[in-house]
């Protein structure tokens, strides 16, 4: 009995791992080391970014404005993104990616002026949002089960990413001192970290060129030698017509279901991921505390969201997929409401910070779900600019309006109102929705049944 269970258990992992061609599996483990590396750099230079704004005399409200111009360009190219990741593939866009975060990062180490600063943002936004569309895809591929761990898995190096990047910078700024130069090394420090890993991602699309010229059939994802060159690929993507024909087939996806929540999921999330990024550090420096203690707080909120995905496949078969997202999104906020109170001691403080990083860390990899399992291979790419598209419009609206509203009722008053609000438009979408169950679309109930069939 035992025996035949084991067996039985060997077939199934098998049966999971055979829906991935040997290039898809080489681009799953490509996006989960290079999301790793990613959001790590990510993690040191957005908290580090608002302080070191602070140190050069930046008020709230210019610290808001210069982190909204994080999101401020990602609002125009995010579609025509997505459409050449369906046309170049998605290797060659996370080179570009990364291109642009080392460009930002050189710029932040070496600027002071607003509009230097000002630049390296616009660039990191260019970063965030062509790496992470690249990285999500190439951890989409195979049937339904494979692509579900994959995700699991990217999304767990993202909140590791989250939590080494405070812990590194923390390290960093407490030896190199305090002030501004402290600050500009911890981005020296990331700028060799970035630089290291787009080597490595040129290496590694080197790989795929060479086994993508031995193989006779085509990757998906990839196009191959009669396709269009990059050059005139891009030209047409961001010609205007083009520009206008990418966002209404990307507002075409969103008139489906699944694309709708992980939407709307997605945007309370990332406006409270902007907030606990940018406004945190700032609240705590405030309240005194040290900057090791700040990046062990922001470190802590990625350890919850790691953590959290180790229970995520028991919550969602308790839950579902929709109503988890919902859950998740209404405990963000109200933590929100609740961080002026608990940063009166430091324990209270890192208990909360450890169920916001939980409630956050839950969204990337349930919201990409239900996106992905509602849309073809062929949109992959479309549909994953339209939620970073959503993520920088959420991300844009965040900084501008809670740094106004620090600069003018003081932080705390700050998170009482954009929690509530926060928390209302959760309550609000939840009654929108009716709390019906999530009804699969026939492809996607054909592909499952194709899985479980393997």
């Amino acid at each position: 009995m035992l025996l035949s269970r084991k067996g039985e258990s060997e077939e199934a992992a098998s049966a999971v791992g055979s829906d991935l061609t040997p290039q898809e599996r080489l681009y799953a483990k490509v996006g989960i080391w290079a999301g790793l590396v990613f959001f790590t750099v990510t993690s040191v230079a957005q908290p580090f970014f608002s302080l070191y704004a602070e140190s050069l005399g930046a008020s709230t409200a210019e610290i808001g404005l210069l982190v909204m111009l994080r999101s401020l360009l990602p609002l125009f190219i995010a579609m025509p993104v997505g459409q050449l990741i369906d046309s170049l593939g998605a290797m060659t866009m996370s080179r570009v990616g990364f291109l642009s975060l080392v460009l930002s990062l050189l710029l932040m180490a070496t600027g002071t002026s607003p509009l230097w600063l000002g630049l390296s943002q616009v660039l990191m936004g260019a970063s965030i949002i062509i790496s992470s569309s690249s990285l999500q895809v190439l951890v989409s591929g195979g049937g339904a089960a494979s692509r579900n761990r994959s995700i699991n898995n990217y999304s767990m190096a993202m909140s590791a990413g989250g939590m080494l990047g405070p812990l590194l910078g923390g390290a960093v700024v407490s030896m190199a001192g305090s002030g501004s130069e402290a600050y500009r090394m911890a981005f020296w420090v990331s700028l060799a970290c970035s630089i290291a890993a787009a080597l490595s991602l040129i290496a590694a699309s080197m790989l795929r060129s060479a086994s993508a010229k031995a193989a006779s059939n085509p990757v998906r994802g990839e196009h191959a030698a009669a396709a269009p060159s990059s050059g005139s690929s891009v030209r047409e993507a961001f010609q205007l017509s083009r520009m206008i024909d990418s966002y209404a087939s990307g507002f075409r996806l969103s008139r489906l279901r699944g694309v709708q929540f992980g939407l709307a999921g997605t945007f309370l999330i990332m406006f409270i991921q902007a907030l606990s990024m940018s406004f945190i550090p700032l609240f705590l420096n405030a309240a005194g505390y040290p900057a090791w203690q700040i990046s062990l707080v922001v470190s802590l909120n990625g350890l919850a969201g790691l953590l959290s995905r180790f229970c995520l496949d028991a919550l969602i078969r308790r839950a579902g997929l929709e109503r988890l997202l919902l859950a998740a999104g209404g405990l963000a906020a109200i933590c929100l409401i609740v961080i002026p109170p608990a940063s009166w001691h430091g324990l209270t403080f890192a208990l909360l910070t450890v169920v916001l990083g939980g409630a956050v860390g839950l969204n990337l990899p349930v919201s990409i779900m239900i996106m992905v399992n509602d849309t073809g291979d062929g949109d992959r790419g479309k549909v994953m600019g339209l939620r970073l598209l959503v993520n920088r419009l959420s991300q844009l609206m965040s900084p501008a309006m809670f740094g106004l509203l620090g600069q003018t009722m003081g932080l705390s008053a700050a998170f009482y109102t954009g929690g509530a609000v926060l928390l209302a438009a959760v309550a609000g979408f939840t009654v929108a929705s009716g709390y019906r169950p999530r009804r699969r679309s026939a492809e996607y109930t054909r592909r499952l049944k194709q899985d479980r069939s393997v």
